[in-house]
């Protein structure tokens, strides 16, 4: 039969939408999908039972669609319109179709609920509990419960599950998939040696059998394993082929992650220009990522460009006002960027905004370990600026736990972090062995700016702690924290280190 009038419109609509999702043109396959939703009378967002296949279709379509144009704050939109095809075909026992969507790979939005979960678990009830599908839709599963802390053991449990049954039947490509999901299970719950061990067999397989998609989640959570373990020449191969594969793929979001992790690394050694084209390339992929902003508002503030800094900033909060997921990432980069700010610029402000911030995460029941660690060490800023002793050891009671992590996106380390904490509680002693536990890290590591740090607050502690040879330390400490601060142009830190240096002169 000949298809005409507005049935003809959505039609077309859905066979030029699906010919653009197979070449990856993902803004044009939105477009096509949207019109399709529009002639048919169906909202974008909405919650209204869909009323067809045909309904369905296009929402799943859209939803896909979505996820890969999308930045953070829009991806919650994509995973609704999703939610409400399988909706429909979960009623109508459409197993095959509801199974597509259920094991669709949206990107993971670390730190809150979206609600995959739940229709992926709707889905088990449908299929055989040992099948390759049920396998396939266990390692969904394991990777979504694995961003809350709540359900860690069931993300363990889904995912042996999942394994076995791939190992089972000889099925290369779901072992690769489940893999991956369980190095980033191990990321987001500190496992990092886990973790990159995970991702890394991950990368091995896919290189085999040309699974892009897989391969890039994993070869971003190397990298991140890498740079909190102080590995930045490793992490370096790995970010870049993170890069070609995104560019491969044209996928907006984590096209910005990846800008965001090579961003970091330049950041780290105080690679401003790298670093800022890095930044400003996945801004202008995702204008509202919580961390591109949180990275760029330190290194202009680093650098000491306040107005900049502020700018970039105001965005950052913006973007925790906005946010869909919640407490995220865009919640726990506030709680620490702001700080840290103060500590650079010396100006008090947005205090009151960090706390709360980070207080907002710790209070969920649902935070992830890595963004509990942010939060936290977040709140222990606060209280080394604030001289709170109290709240001081409070805080180093929960962190001592996590010594010789770099916080990825945050740009400082846990080793210097406590021995800030032990300064400000009055063990001078103890401060000054995480500091050189903090010295170690970053010689090893080759990190730059934090070491330029470290030896800056190193010599705080020994000026204050003024035993026999404390002063001369401290002396040749600030001397090179002066050298670093000097060569990569970190004025604000350049002026306290000549400031401290005239004090221990008097």
């Amino acid at each position: 039969a000949t298809v005409t009038g507005p049935d003809k419109l959505v039609h077309y609509s859905m066979l030029a939408g699906e010919r653009a999702l197979a070449s990856y043109a993902w803004e044009e396959a939105q477009v096509h999908f949207e019109r399709g939703l529009t002639s048919k009378g169906i909202p974008l967002i909405g919650s209204e039972l869909t009323p067809d296949a045909e309904a369905a279709s296009l929402l799943f379509g859209f939803s896909r669609a979505r996820a890969a144009t999308a930045g953070r704050q829009q991806i919650q939109a994509a995973v609704d319109a999703a939610g409400r095809a399988f909706d429909y075909y979960f009623r109508k026992e459409d197993v095959s179709r509801a199974v597509a969507v259920a094991e669709y790979p949206f990107p993971v939005l670390s730190g809150g609920r979206t609600g995959i979960a739940g229709f992926i678990g709707r889905a088990l009830t449908l299929i055989p509990p040992d099948s390759l599908t049920a396998g396939r839709l266990l390692s969904r599963y394991g990777i979504e419960l694995g961003r809350l802390a709540s359900d860690y053991q069931g993300a363990r449990d889904a995912l042996d599950r999942a394994l076995a049954i791939a190992r089972r039947e000889g099925e290369v490509a779901l072992e690769a998939q489940v893999l991956a999901a369980e190095g980033h299970v191990a990321l987001f719950h500190l496992h990092l040696q886990e973790a990159l061990e995970k991702s890394q067999k991950a990368i091995e397989i896919t290189r085999r059998i040309d699974d892009a998609n897989t391969e890039l989640t994993a070869q971003i959570d190397a990298t991140r394993a890498l740079v909190a373990t102080g590995q930045y020449e490793a992490s370096r191969v790995h970010a870049s082929a993170a890069q070609a594969l995104a560019e491969r793929l044209r996928d907006r979001y984590r096209m910005g992650m990846v800008q965001r992790n090579s961003g970091n690394l330049r950041w780290c050694v105080g690679d401003w220009g790298a670093a800022r084209d890095f930044t400003d390339k996945g801004l202008a992929e995702v204008p509202q990522d919580a961390s591109l902003l949180g990275a760029r508002a330190l290194l202009e503030f680093e650098t000491g460009d306040f107005d900049q800094g502020d700018a970039y900033l105001d965005r950052l909060l913006e973007t925790m006002r906005l946010a869909a997921i919640r407490p995220g990432v865009e919640y726990t980069l506030p709680a620490v960027a702001i700080p840290l700010t103060v500590r650079i610029t010396g100006i008090v402000s947005r205090l009151d905004v960090a706390k709360a911030a980070a207080d907002s995460v710790l209070s969920s029941s649902s935070v992830n370990p890595i963004f509990a660690l942010a939060a936290r060490t977040g709140l222990a800023l606060l209280a080394v600026l604030q001289g709170d002793a109290a709240a001081a050891t409070d805080h180093y009671s929960v962190l001592e736990s996590n010594p010789g992590i770099m916080l990825f996106n945050c740009q400082v380390g846990s080793d210097r972090v406590l021995g800030l904490l032990a300064h400000t509680m009055g063990s001078l002693n103890q401060a000054a062995i995480h500091f050189d536990d903090a010295l170690a890290f970053c010689r090893k590591a080759g990190h730059c700016v934090e070491l330029a740090w470290t030896c800056c607050d190193y010599a705080d502690t020994l000026r204050e702690r003024d035993g026999e040879g404390d002063r001369a330390n401290a002396i040749t400490l600030l001397a090179e924290s002066l050298a670093i601060s000097s060569d990569l142009g970190m004025r604000p830190l350049m002026e306290r280190v000549l400031s401290w240096r005239e004090i221990l002169k008097a």
